[in-house]
């Protein structure tokens, strides 16, 4: 089917309109695929399509953009190393306290936490803020990475969840390097020391500013903008606990728990 045949109102093909309505109804009754619907976009701006009608069908309001990178086996497939997917009010938590923040997952889909720096949009970017965090990276199709960026932008940019820990003062004048180190279940599972800081974050958000203008989409102050994973993707299931730890920067604890039927 050409991509044009049998388009909606919003121009997209209703071969891709079905891909929306299941992928959006596997999250809404917080269930798991066997895989990808068939029949997925074949380029990232159709996928791109595709995300913005099952935005338009979800029942939240979009606060923030996740950022994440390609995979390494489809960067000589495009001319972008990133990709975007929405992050929902709903799904967004403050680290308060000591206890673990419960962030919830896919059971049987894919599930990940990955330790970020996140980006509160200001009036004027000299009004940004920075704070530590951890994106809870979950979608109902099992190994969703192995299928490639088209399969991760259409289902939400493969994310489920945004924790965000205290704020990083004076971030952009910051030349100490940080150590940032994830452990889940009291096993060490990533690593790294962050001598360029800011750079990457800054690299992240300008690409969101330019997929913004592509888009037509905006980006108004509170915007967060979950910047990259730092130490890797973390897979893991229901049940699991973690700690981030990023130095004197401040420390995270989260538990994993099976999402609910919304």
């Amino acid at each position: 089917m050409r991509l044009n045949d049998e388009a909606g109102s919003d121009g997209l093909p209703e071969a891709h309109r079905a891909i929306s309505s299941r992928l959006v109804q596997a999250r809404a009754e917080g269930s798991a695929l066997d895989g990808p619907p068939p029949g997925m976009p074949e380029t990232l701006t159709d996928a791109y399509r595709l995300q913005s009608h099952s935005i338009a069908a979800w029942g939240d309001s979009v606060v923030g953009w996740k950022v994440g990178g390609v995979p390494a086996a489809y960067l000589d497939r495009f001319d972008e190393r990133f990709l975007a997917g929405p992050i929902f009010a709903n799904s967004v938590r403050a680290a308060e306290g000591i206890g673990p923040v419960a962030m919830e997952v896919f059971d049987g889909g894919f599930a990940a936490i990955e330790p970020e720096f996140v980006l509160r949009l200001g009036g004027e970017g000299e009004n940004d803020r920075m704070f530590i965090g951890a994106e809870i990276a979950s979608s109902p199709i099992p190994a969703i990475n192995d299928h490639g960026p088209m399969a991760v932008i259409s289902d939400f940019g493969n994310n489920n969840g945004l924790l965000i820990g205290p704020e990083i003062a004076g971030w952009r004048e910051r030349a100490q390097a940080v150590e940032v180190v994830a452990t889940i279940d009291g096993n060490r599972v990533g690593e790294k020391l962050v001598s360029d800081f800011p750079h990457a974050a800054l690299e992240a958000l300008a690409f969101l500013r330019r997929l913004a203008d592509e888009r037509g989409f905006a980006l108004p102050p509170g915007t967060y903008v979950s910047t990259g994973a730092i130490t890797g993707v973390h897979e893991a299931a229901p049940g699991a606990e973690a700690h981030v730890d990023f130095g004197d920067l401040g420390r995270l604890h989260l538990t994993l728990v099976g999402a609910l039927v919304s």
